[in-house]
């Protein structure tokens, strides 16, 4: 609660600085219903968890301020905040996002919780990044970042950089509490002509600090910090695994992104490729990832305005081979079964309120009775995804067709294996004079093994404004 506190007194600090300037505000009543006990997986995926998993009705409130990009000013601000409540099988509020933000030219500085920004029109099934999605709140924090590249000054006309650099508290109920969160991302573009470029990058996570719930207290000191950012064995205090390895739980993706802009469309091919050890930085699962292609055919009044396709893959995880003793009581270093976003100290795994941080198709195990979610059930899978998105008339519509399959983990392989296709459709209907307010439709199923059959469907009532 205190916390929750400070950032709202961040951002009415930060509203009094905007008082000369236009703010928004919306209000979006919604109900959400299924034939099932849950919902179906994409009325509740990559919805920043703000959705319960149950039939419910909603309100959202949120005001903000934007940046002005034809502010010609080095510097500018922004803000941010918005709550949902929600009636359902247990009433809540929560805080979608709370934030402020200081721009210099291309230098940002985040202060809170803040949606990262959305890619590819929302179709990707995982933001384009395989562990860093859509589909959990925002964690409190402060980011740093560059919000555009900036030309390397050894090669102004072919080269460019840019980067992030963040730490987070994980506030919600953990194996491990107040688990802190340390994020860094770099990403390099280079031209290749006029119409195509390439972009390789990484981003890099560590969860770390906090309590266990036998009351072990993890390193947390500032030269603990230091071994965190810069991957290092973990001193005197780390458990006996961290002395030898890394401290802290690392995770982190490299990105292979290809983009052309042509006359009459622009087309991205991007590979997303997860990593959480040695094996997985030198690419022995380079089979695991995201492959994904999104097609903008640059006429945003088509019936068919942009097209995504995706294969997610996690079967491989750098192969079977495991830790073992040998015939002379030799420890045996494996580098295979590497066991995606689970971890044997930070057990609630990559994992914020019961959701996955990265894609949704990793799938969490239940929350026990004290509302802690012990990592995930199910990482091993394979899916496709299609979206699509465009304008009938005046109706703009998103659709999301995807299957998926588990595989089970090494030695407990599942067989027959468990399948499941889910669809989406939303359909947004602007507000008319004698009805200034928007309708937003939608219908989602589940069909196969995996999960219930489901039917389900949304109505959302949207008003929005200038202040």
């Amino acid at each position: 609660m205190q916390r929750n506190i400070i950032l709202v007194l961040i951002a009415l600090i930060a509203f009094q600085g905007y008082s000369q300037e236009k703010h928004q505000y919306s209000l979006e009543l919604t109900s959400n219903f299924s034939s099932q006990e849950t919902l179906p997986f994409w009325m509740v995926s990559n919805q920043q968890g703000a959705v319960p998993n149950y039939n419910n009705g909603m309100a959202i409130l949120g005001i903000q301020k934007d940046f002005d990009h034809n502010n010609t000013n080095n510097w500018q601000f922004a803000y941010q905040a918005q709550f949902t409540g929600f009636i359902a099988n247990e009433n809540n509020l929560i805080v979608n996002q709370l934030y402020t933000s200081i721009r210099y030219k291309k230098l940002q500085l985040d202060l809170g919780a803040k949606h990262n920004t959305i890619l590819f029109e929302g179709l990707s099934s995982s933001n384009g990044n395989i562990a860093e999605s859509g589909n959990a709140r925002s964690l409190p924090g402060y980011n740093i970042q560059l919000v555009d590249f900036i030309k390397l000054p050894f090669a102004k006309k072919w080269l460019t950089f840019k980067g992030q650099y963040g730490d987070y508290l994980m506030n919600d109920k953990r194996y491990v509490d107040n688990t802190r969160l340390h994020k860094k991302s770099l990403f390099i573009k280079a031209k290749l002509n006029n119409k195509l470029n390439l972009t390789v990058g990484l981003n890099h996570y560590v969860q770390w600090g906090g309590t266990s719930q036998n009351g072990t207290k993890q390193p947390s000191s500032f030269s603990d910090y230091l071994r965190v950012i810069t991957g290092r064995e973990g001193g005197d205090a780390a458990l006996d695994t961290d002395k030898l390895n890394a401290l802290g739980n690392h995770l982190g993706t490299y990105l292979v992104q290809l983009d052309y802009k042509g006359k009459t469309n622009n087309i991205s091919w991007y590979y997303s490729h997860p990593f959480e050890d040695g094996s997985g930085r030198e690419m022995q699962n380079w089979r695991d990832g995201i492959y994904g292609l999104f097609i903008d055919f640059k006429k945003p009044t088509a019936v068919v305005s942009h097209l995504l396709t995706e294969f997610t893959y996690t079967k491989h995880m750098s192969g079977s081979s495991k830790h073992g003793i040998d015939e002379n009581g030799e420890l045996i270093m494996a580098r295979g079964m590497d066991n995606y976003f689970n971890n044997g100290v930070y057990k609630s795994g990559w994992s914020y309120f019961g959701n996955s941080i990265g894609s949704p198709y990793f799938s969490t195990r239940n929350i026990d009775e004290n509302g802690i979610t012990k990592g995930f059930k199910d990482n091993r899978f394979m899916a496709f995804n299609v979206g699509i998105k465009g304008l009938i008339k005046t109706i703009e519509y998103k659709a999301l067709l995807s299957h998926t399959t588990y595989f089970g983990y090494f030695d407990a392989e599942y067989n027959p294996k468990p399948t499941q296709f889910s669809g989406y459709l939303e359909c947004k209907i602007p507000g008319i004079k004698k009805l200034p307010i928007d309708i937003i439709l939608g219908s989602s199923f589940d069909t196969g093994t995996y999960r219930p059959v489901n039917f389900g469907g949304f109505i959302s009532l949207r008003k929005t404004g200038l202040f």
